[in-house]
């Protein structure tokens, strides 16, 4: 029998420092691994429908939207990540009213990494821990054929008490990856989303201790000329978004410097612009902003994270001062400067309000000389992370009950426990004032967010 699976995702609102939601952020793009994972169980064989984020809160907001939305579907998978929780949280909660209800599965880096928790403390039939592409098509095989979910890698799930999590799957090859389907981005909403997101690599070469991807130091990438193949076949569907960009959802794009240099050359003459990170310590390598430079850039977005050479040592960038002023010289000279957008954080764990100025001083004066973008953020501690493993030792008091809180990232007490070593209100009034004045002698920089906060 044919397993009928809808998957779905709640949407992503995300907010400032300050606790203003800024609701166009759901808009920018369409959650990829939704759309990947739709073409993955369709390939497999099984009847798929799909209900995008921002069609979530219509189809189940009411119970008796629920129990419409999921009549006759078999087993209902849900996307999840640390911000968008509490939303699935409540579905869960709210399935449980129903007299039939579906099987239901979480994946996702909230789900990959609070699996325990989740399955003690919700009504989740199970719970998929890392890369679902091989393990998630495998559950359901062993659904239908009615064998012992135990013996499928990656998930967790309870039988009666006991809490059963198996052990982790191999993470898919290079070559695996370039053989999954095109994401089904058919079933995208017309004229909702701006970018069309692609993947050409998965995984990262470091280990940023903010950050929560779950493939770190683990890093796998796509060959290049399957790679601009890929590109090629998307293009028919960016008629589906506002901006008609590709947006490269890749954490390491250009870690790889001879693939890089061979995607530049092979998609110098592409018409769609493109989205995508970069890392500091690629550019200053000889050969790579130029190849960089040929590609359809759109927005270069690169992390520094701090503005001092203590921060950036102790936040894991591998990267120094005169690295970050050395490729903003490069910039300067490369014709894509005004492309460029800088990213830092503030508040990180042992960081009081004097370092926070720091790194505004250096963001502020480095995208004033070169004319670029700018966006900072206070620091979110997301399970998963270097932060979230050793958070007692820095103070932080977060638990995982707080990622149940609908939208615990604009709650004040769990600020103050992600942030100990700052004085609130007072330091926060104080920096607030700080970027006014910044953003008062630098009135000519592209500062992405700030006007929104204030």
């Amino acid at each position: 029998m044919i397993l009928r699976v809808l998957l779905t995702a709640p949407p992503f609102a995300e907010a400032d420092p300050w606790g203003k939601i800024i609701k166009e952020q759901a808009r920018v793009c369409p959650k990829q691994a939704l759309y990947l994972l739709a073409a993955v169980l369709e390939k497999h064989g099984q009847q798929v429908t799909l209900i995008d984020p921002l069609d979530f809160e219509s189809h189940f907001r009411s119970p008796d939207l629920i129990a419409q939305s999921v009549s006759g579907i078999d087993l209902l998978g849900i996307s999840i990540d640390a911000s968008t929780w509490p939303r699935a949280r409540r579905l869960l909660i709210n399935l449980e009213d129903l007299s039939r209800r579906p099987l239901t599965v979480l994946g996702g880096p909230h789900a990959s990494v609070l699996d325990e928790y989740l399955a003690r403390t919700t009504a989740v039939d199970y719970l998929i821990r890392g890369e679902g592409e091989k393990s998630f098509p495998l559950l359901l095989d062993f659904l239908q054929a009615g064998k012992d979910p135990a013996l499928v890698p990656g998930i967790t799930f309870r039988r009666g008490e006991e809490l059963i999590q198996t052990p982790p799957g191999p993470l898919l090859t290079p070559e695996e990856l370039a053989e999954l389907p095109l994401p089904k981005f058919e079933l995208m909403p017309k004229g909702y989303y701006d970018l069309l997101p692609i993947e050409t690599s998965r995984g990262c070469f470091y280990a940023c201790i903010f950050c929560s991807i779950g493939f770190q130091r683990n890093w796998r990438g796509i060959p290049p000329g399957q790679v601009a193949d890929r590109i090629g076949r998307l293009v028919p569907y960016l008629d589906r978004t506002t901006k008609k960009c590709i947006f490269i959802v890749d954490d390491c794009f250009t870690a790889d410097h001879p693939r890089l240099i061979q995607i530049a050359d092979q998609l110098s003459g592409l018409d769609s612009r493109l989205v995508f990170m970069a890392r500091i310590t690629d550019l200053v390598v000889p050969g790579m902003l130029e190849a960089i430079a040929r590609l359809p850039v759109e927005v270069m977005e690169m992390g520094v994270e701090s503005g001092y050479e203590e921060g950036l040592q102790r936040v894991g960038k591998k990267l120094l001062l005169e690295q970050v002023k050395q490729a903003g010289q490069l910039l300067g000279k490369s014709g894509i400067r005004r492309q460029a957008r800088f990213s830092f954080i503030m508040g990180l764990p042992w960081e009081k309000k004097r370092e926070i100025f720091r790194t505004l001083e250096f963001a502020f004066k480095l995208t004033h000389r070169l004319q670029s973008r700018l966006i900072v953020n206070f620091l979110t501690v997301f399970p998963g992370s270097l932060i979230w493993r050793k958070r007692r030792d820095w103070g932080i008091q977060i638990t995982e009950q707080d990622y149940d809180q609908e939208r615990w990232w604009l709650d004040q007490d769990i600020f103050r426990k992600c942030h100990p070593l700052l004085n609130i209100p007072t330091d926060l009034e104080h920096i607030l004032t700080y970027i006014k004045v910044l953003m008062n002698y630098f009135p000519d920089i592209r500062h992405d967010g700030f006007l929104k906060w204030l």
